[in-house]
């Protein structure tokens, strides 16, 4: 199978089904914020000793019951979260490292690692030696290449898109997760960097991010539901967005409500009307 044919195929396959993750996204493009709020009309009243004389007023409620994060943002977040990125990539380099020990378990002919030479000369030089012969055009099969390495590029890209950073700097952040920790790094103790691993990552692996980042949208929009089904809901939202979703389901995320209350305040005798005030309150 021609290799530049594949790939070719597999960047229009997934851009026709980010443009279909985008259109869907488009039409419940409605914030948590923008949930519908609830006005309710209450009665206050307000005594004046002085005169000896009670006024009563008309008072507006109006509450938010919508679900927001811990740090006030809602998905995305709407600033950048430094913390939840650091920890979801110390998570990420702990799954590495397992990872690493799978590639280690399976046949040579999947994964290419020359292991009887790993043990015979050790684990370090291997590594030298194979950051001094890279890159090259390496024969794995295509499975790894254009299906594995992408979804670990879109994970990559998925861990700092759900932390509040843009486009281009998630594409940044995978491209130098899948160079720098990934082939240079860990997968460097096995084998000679590739040079289509270090384009095909980032690039597709960004392309089905952003496709997976609309997909998320959709799903936390829809209540976690796919197909009217949850667990169909948190499986997608685990298998696109693995170190968020684990993150968030050790309560980084905390709901919170907010309610803001129009009411009087005061009274103003010599103008014979009433003082009007905002009172804005958080539940936690």
């Amino acid at each position: 199978m021609n290799p530049f044919k594949t790939a070719l195929s597999t960047i229009l396959l997934l851009l026709s089904q980010n443009i279909i993750f985008a259109q869907g996204a488009k039409e419940l493009q409605i914030t948590q914020n923008q949930l519908p709020k609830f006005i309710t009309p209450n009665s206050i009243a307000y005594s004046d000793a002085q005169i000896g004389k009670t006024y009563n007023y008309d008072m507006l409620t109006l509450g938010d019951s919508t679900a927001m994060l811990k740090n006030g943002s809602t998905y995305p977040p709407d600033h950048k979260d430094y913390k939840r990125l650091g920890i979801t990539t110390g998570m990420y380099a702990g799954t590495a490292v397992i990872a690493f020990g799978i590639l280690w378990a399976m046949p040579e002919s999947a994964s290419n690692w020359d292991k009887e030479e790993i043990k015979e000369k050790g684990i370090l030089w291997k590594w030298k030696e194979n950051v001094k012969a890279g890159p090259v055009w390496d024969e794995d099969d295509w499975v790894l290449n254009y299906i594995t390495h992408p979804y670990s590029g879109a994970v990559y890209y998925m861990t700092a898109r759900s932390s509040g950073f843009t486009i281009c700097e998630s594409f940044l952040y995978s491209a130098f997760m899948s160079t720098c920790f990934w082939e240079y790094g860990i997968e460097a103790f096995a084998e000679i960097p590739s040079k289509q691993d270090l384009i095909i990552t980032p690039v597709l692996g960004s392309i089905v991010g952003e496709g997976f980042f609309y997909a998320k949208k959709s799903i936390l929009k829809n209540d976690h539901r796919v197909l009217k089904s949850k667990f169909l809901g948190y499986t997608s939202l685990v298998l696109m967005d693995p170190f968020n979703t684990i993150l968030d389901g050790l309560g980084y995320q905390e709901k919170l409500k907010t309610q803001l209350n129009v009411a009087p305040i005061g009274f103003d005798r010599g103008g014979n009307k009433a003082i009007w005030g905002l009172n804005f309150s958080m539940q936690f």
